[in-house]
């Protein structure tokens, strides 16, 4: 962070040094340390120094990055001024996140991937699971087309599939989630496909315990790289549905 403090793009939050008036803290208050351990509950010292984030395990790590991703900010040039006695630089009083919040993610992410850790800083600031390379589209096309209801659940599964803190348990509700959706459209699912095909589908979902809890269920397994593949398999089924549908209603309607 020694390059955001320099470049003043934690100055809104942490404050800044004037050789005049001395410590001009942000809207983190003036003891950072103990602003944060209220905000996340954790004990970090301000400033940051290099053997206490290596300290870290994988949960504090994370907190951090999220915690300061809200807590980048590029200052307005417009509404602040430059001190220039003795090289004091610039004071804002105004300031804007989004391009300070892009280059951080890039940043994080950019580390992220040469650590090979499986994760990244989604858009949202959030921590994430990275996705199956290929697979990008598929999150942003999955959802649409889908009714309000559906969309939102299909939205969930994937939040909830992805998020870093998802247990065994989160990862299988969100599969089963996109089953129901699936289900839902089972009838457009026998309009479009074969009936053999159309029974294939639910047939996954039944067999390796993700929508039931039978005795005949497939249990032992690699439930991680199974219910991976499962996941990528109903996103993907939902969103070919849905466009077989639209495409059906074109050549029926063609205006």
């Amino acid at each position: 962070m020694q390059d955001f403090d320099r470049r003043n793009l934690l100055q809104e939050h942490f404050g800044y040094e004037c050789v005049d008036a001395g410590y001009v803290p942000g809207l983190m208050g003036e003891e950072i340390g103990d602003r944060i351990l209220l905000d996340l509950g954790r004990e970090i010292s301000w400033p940051l120094s290099s053997a206490e984030v290596q300290a870290w395990d994988e949960d504090t790590l994370f907190d951090m990055v999220e915690y300061l991703y809200d807590r980048v900010s590029q200052g307005d040039e417009t509404a602040g001024g430059f001190h220039s006695y003795s090289g004091c630089g610039w004071h804002y009083s105004r300031f804007h996140a989004k391009s300070a919040q892009d280059e951080y993610r890039g940043r994080i992410n950019t580390i992220f991937r040469r650590c090979e850790i499986g994760f990244q800083l989604g858009q949202d600031g959030v921590i994430e699971r990275t996705l199956v390379p290929g697979t990008e589209a598929l999150m942003k096309s999955a959802p649409k087309g889908i009714d309000p209801h559906n969309r939102t659940l299909v939205e969930a599964a994937i939040s909830k599939f992805r998020r870093r803190g998802a247990t065994p348990t989160d990862r299988r509700d969100a599969i089963r989630d996109l089953a129901d959706v699936l289900e839902h459209y089972r009838p457009s699912v026998k309009a479009h496909l074969l009936p053999k095909d159309e029974g294939a589908f639910f047939e996954i979902a039944n067999k390796f315990w993700i929508r039931h809890n039978k005795p005949d269920q497939y249990k032992d397994y690699d439930r991680e790289l199974w219910w991976a593949w499962l996941f990528y398999v109903y996103l993907a089924s939902i969103a070919l549905v849905i466009r077989l549908v639209e495409r059906q209603k074109a050549l029926e309607d063609p205006q």
